[in-house]
């Protein structure tokens, strides 16, 4: 199953442009503020407020947002600023404070397509954070994640071709690297004798948004 990239899309009002991208921001988040712009990078810094449904405080996090000048079609940059998070692989924060709260692949779809901010702090930061207290407080045993580094690689393209057989996968992503253009009429990558348009065409199109160059290092992952 592809990752839902819809769900970040719900948006309650049409945002048009980057100003009132932030407005709406800067209103739904009064714990942050907008720092300008440094070398075309605009920057948000403060504290994001996790809140219960009810509207009540349950943490604060300070944080630094950063958007690269691509906007909309760039990913925002989230920067931990405090100590309530430690910085390991284990809470997915680098040791400079950069936090990764989604796989790269997954990233740059959303980006294609066109990403705000207001959205993607609606969407990742609740989902995060709230993630984050949970395993700090030892509630695990339902928490999802993607794993670290080739592991939450391997388990994207599991997701997209929803399976786990290695040679399935490899034959897919070659097929996919070879190809001139993605028809939807052509036999799937991944060798059913199906048409793409009744297999496998979705996950190809989701990967149009990734390096053709990544990729194909990631082939060695399924030798």
């Amino acid at each position: 199953m592809l990752p839902d990239i819809n769900l970040i899309s719900n948006r309650r009002f049409k945002i048009r442009n980057f100003q009132e991208d932030k407005a709406a921001t800067l209103e739904a988040n009064p714990g942050l503020r907008y720092d300008g712009k440094i070398d075309k990078i605009s920057r948000f810094s403060g504290n994001f407020y996790l809140t219960n449904p009810n509207g009540e405080l349950i943490e604060s996090f300070g944080i630094i947002i950063l958007i690269p000048k691509m906007y909309p079609n760039a990913f925002p940059v989230v920067v931990s600023v405090n100590n309530k998070i430690e910085k390991t692989d284990e809470f997915h924060i680098s040791k400079d404070g950069e936090i990764c709260v989604e796989h790269t692949y997954v990233a740059n779809k959303l980006a294609n397509a066109s990403l705000r901010l207001y959205d993607f702090i609606n969407y990742y930061l609740p989902r995060y954070f709230s993630w984050v207290l949970l395993k700090q407080n030892g509630i695990t045993e339902n928490l999802q994640e993607w794993g670290h580094r080739d592991k939450g690689t391997i388990q994207v393209y599991e997701t997209l071709l929803d399976t786990s057989d290695k040679g399935m996968i490899k034959q897919f992503l070659e097929r996919y690297l070879s190809a001139v253009k993605i028809r939807r009429n052509d036999k799937c990558y991944c060798g059913n004798g199906r048409k793409l348009k009744q297999c496998h065409r979705e996950a190809a199109l989701f990967l149009k948004s990734t390096s053709k160059k990544i990729i194909e290092k990631d082939i060695a992952l399924f030798s």
